[in-house]
């Protein structure tokens, strides 16, 4: 999904002795490719997850006999669901059906991949953790860089420094978690060394949606940069705010199943607990820089701002995600919140539905879907035109708003 948690998974998956390593980024021969086993009703996310394989598989050097992909899946009417099965089949159309497909579901908060590996579901985590934190980091920098890619020089850096530890021992234990710490204390002080410019306040975006086409600049046509182009700076919602959500649902499935005072309950607690104190610990670095820019602890308080549009016991995945976020960001004192999805996404779709009422509840905040297909649409001029509603919005607001260190 992302370039950061990728690369970072992958160093945990070698840290347990798996030769692994991130598919390559999809570009437009890619997806070329894909399209001819695809039929088009697959979502935008899934055809470029297509093509991310099919260009791994012609890598030089890629053995079908040794190479397992591995391919999250979930449940309910989401067609991510769909992923793996499809892949498989393409797979075996292809003729590389020897090529095995391991899904692991969010029912169990992912935590299957663990199974047979301890601390391996820990060394993920803090990929996952790391990641969420380097990709804030440069898009609080970036946009007031003196000199342009140094930000990006920097972010690089810091996510092969991050890959180093985690990959240096199968270990999961406070030592390891000290040394990732003291990394994160050195990437903070090279994203502050960097040249900057913060004497012009710049519109502070949202940016939320579907978790896929949100994170991956190819697919959303690098909207970020395009944001800054504009002269904003993007408040991105990451992975951990869906971890988050998925451990809720793992306690609210086990209460439905009877199961509140059980083994598995206590497991799952525990998980939780590691989780979050692991988290703060990571965060501590950047505490100063995110001044401002704070992301709320777990999902609970998203849910609980997205509860009056969106129940969150009826409503599931990203759109309760997004209306609860685009609610905090508001009262964070964002200029604007842009909702990113996959043309035809059930989750935009249903945003869009209710954002008019969240924007009339919360001070008349713009807020814009964008959707994207693929077809590479001008979504820069209808971006530019968001921008100016935002700069109109960021006049008559009267919530405060950090400028941040």
């Amino acid at each position: 999904m992302c370039y950061g948690a990728s690369r970072l998974w992958a160093a945990g998956l070698r840290a347990v002795g798996f030769d692994s390593k991130p598919c390559p980024e999809a570009d437009a021969g890619a997806l070329e490719v894909a399209l001819r086993y695809t039929s088009g009703d697959e979502c935008y996310p899934q055809r470029v997850t297509v093509a991310e394989f099919v260009k791994a598989m012609g890598e030089e050097g890629f053995d079908p006999h040794r190479a397992v992909f591995l391919m999250a899946t979930t449940t309910g009417p989401c067609r991510f669901g769909q992923y793996s099965p499809l892949l498989r089949r393409i797979l075996d159309r292809m003729g590389q059906g020897e090529i095995p497909v391991l899904s692991l579901n969010s029912d169990s908060g992912y935590r299957e991949i663990a199974e047979h590996s301890s601390g391996l579901n820990r060394l993920l985590w803090w990929a996952v953790v790391v990641s969420d934190l380097l990709r804030r980091a440069l898009h609080r920098t970036r946009p007031y860089e003196t000199r342009p890619g140094d930000a990006d020089a920097v972010h690089e850096w810091c996510v092969e420094e991050a890959s180093r530890v985690i990959e240096s021992s199968p270990n999961a234990d406070r030592e390891k978690l000290e040394r990732l710490v003291r990394t994160m204390e050195a990437c903070r002080d090279r994203f502050n060394e960097i040249p900057a410019d913060h004497s012009q306040e710049r519109l502070l975006i949202g940016v939320v949606g579907e978790i896929f086409c949100r994170l991956n600049p190819f697919t959303n046509e690098d909207v970020i940069r395009k944001i800054e182009a504009f002269g904003g700076e993007a408040w991105l919602s990451g992975v951990v705010e869906w971890v988050w959500y998925v451990n809720l649902w793992e306690f609210e499935n086990l209460r439905t199943a009877g199961r509140r005072f059980s083994k598995e309950m206590l497991s799952t607690w525990l998980s939780c607990f590691v989780q979050r104190r692991d988290e703060e610990r990571l965060s501590a670095p950047f505490k100063r820089m995110m001044s401002g820019r704070e992301d709320p602890h777990g999902a609970e308080g998203i849910l609980d701002l997205a509860q009056p549009y969106l129940p969150w016991k009826g409503a599931l995945g990203e759109m309760v995600l997004s209306v609860g976020k685009a609610v905090y960001l508001q009262k964070k004192g964002v200029d604007g919140v842009v909702d990113i999805s996959p043309f035809g996404c059930m989750n935009g779709v249903v945003s869009e539905a209710v954002y008019p009422a969240v924007s009339r509840d919360n001070g008349g905040i713009p807020i814009r879907n964008f959707y994207f297909d693929g077809s590479g649409g001008d979504a820069g001029n209808a971006l530019e035109i968001f921008m100016e509603l935002a700069a109109n919005y960021r006049r008559t607001r009267t919530l405060a708003r950090s400028v941040g260190v």
